[in-house]
C-alpha cells in the first residue's frame, strides 16, 4: 500500500520539484528501501523511523522534521488522485486565508463494498459540519495544514495511540483558536481499499472510544441530531441501485453505529473505572 500510495505522488500531474515527501515508519518491520530506490530522483523523499507511538506521534514527527510552510498528510493506504497536488495548489492559492484545507475520499465499484460504505459514510461525516466549504472537521488521509498553526497548538496530541480521534481533536484546538478550515470537494484521495468485515467493526468501534475522549474534553461540543443520522441511511443507501446493495449497506450502516457505541461506552466505562 505504501508503495502505491508513494507512486501516486510521483504520478502527479503538477511539478513535483516543490514537495519534499517525509516517510514515519512506527514500527513496522516492512523495508522501504526497494520504494526508496525504485523512486530516486523522482521525489525528494526522506525517511525517519520511530517504535510503535501511534500516528500522532508518527505525524508529529514529519510535522518537526518538514522545512516547508504547508503540510500536506496521507495515510500509508491513501491513493491520491492523479490530480491531488495540483488540486491541493490551487485550494491554496484561492483560499489563502484559510489554515487547513482537506478533501474527500473516494472509491471504486471493484473495491469491496465495505470499502465502499466507509467511504460514503466518511464523506457524509464531513458534509454534516461543512458550509461554504469552511469545516471544522478534515480528515488526515487527504488535509494539509500550515505548520505554524500546528506548532501554535500543539500538533496532534499522543494520547491518541490508535488511527482514531487525534484528528478531531486537532481540528478542534484549530478552531478554538480562531483557525480557519476548508473543505474543496476536487482534492480527492482514495483510501481504506483492504477493508473486510471485522476491520470495518474495528474502525468504527475505535471511532467510537476516541468520540468518548473528544466530548469528555469539549462537554460543550454538540453532538449530531437524530435527524442527522437519518439523512445518513437515507443518502447512503440512495447511492445503491440494486435490492441486495441496500440490504448490506443497512446492515453495514447498522454496523457501524453500533461499533461506534459499543466503543463509545466501551471507554466510558474504562475511564471510569
Amino acid at each position: 500500500m505504501l508503495r502505491q500510495c508513494i507512486k501516486s505522488l510521483s504520478d502527479q500531474s503538477a511539478d513535483k520539484k516543490c514537495i519534499e515527501v517525509i516517510v514515519v515508519n512506527d514500527g513496522g518491520k516492512t523495508d522501504i528501501s526497494e520504494i526508496l530506490d525504485f523512486l530516486e530522483g523522482q521525489l525528494q523523499i526522506r525517511y525517519f523511523y520511530q517504535e510503535n507511538k501511534g500516528p500522532a506521534a508518527a505525524r508529529n514527527l514529519g510535522i518537526k522534521k518538514a522545512k516547508g510552510e504547508i503540510i500536506l498528510f496521507l495515510d500509508d493506504d491513501s491513493q491520491p488522485a492523479p490530480d491531488w497536488l495540483e488540486a491541493m495548489m490551487r485550494a491554496w492559492e484561492k483560499f489563502p486565508d484559510f489554515d487547513g484545507i482537506g478533501g474527500y475520499t473516494l472509491s471504486e465499484a471493484t473495491d469491496s463494498i465495505y470499502c465502499r460504505v466507509n467511504s460514503d459514510f466518511f464523506n457524509w461525516f464531513l458534509r454534516q459540519y461543512a458550509y461554504d466549504k469552511i469545516s471544522p472537521f478534515l480528515a488526515t488521509c487527504n488535509a494539509g495544514y500550515r505548520k505554524a498553526l500546528l506548532t501554535k497548538v500543539g500538533n496532534f496530541d499522543e494520547r491518541f495511540k490508535k488511527a482514531a480521534g487525534e484528528e478531531r481533536d486537532l481540528n478542534i484546538k484549530i478552531s478554538k483558536t480562531g483557525g480557519k478550515l476548508g473543505l474543496v470537494e476536487s482534492i480527492l484521495v482514495y483510501h481504506d481499499r483492504d477493508l473486510t468485515l471485522q476491520s470495518f467493526a474495528k474502525k468504527h468501534y475505535n471511532y467510537g472510544k476516541a468520540a468518548y475522549d473528544i466530548y469528555a474534553r469539549n462537554p460543550d461540543l454538540k453532538h449530531l441530531s437524530r435527524n442527522a443520522y437519518a439523512s445518513l441511511y437515507l443518502s447512503i443507501l440512495g447511492r445503491y441501485r440494486t435490492h441486495k446493495e441496500k440490504i448490506i449497506v443497512f446492515f453495514l450502516l447498522t454496523l457501524s453505529q453500533v461499533s461506534t457505541l459499543i466503543g463509545y461506552y466501551s471507554a466510558f466505562l474504562t475511564r471510569k473505572n
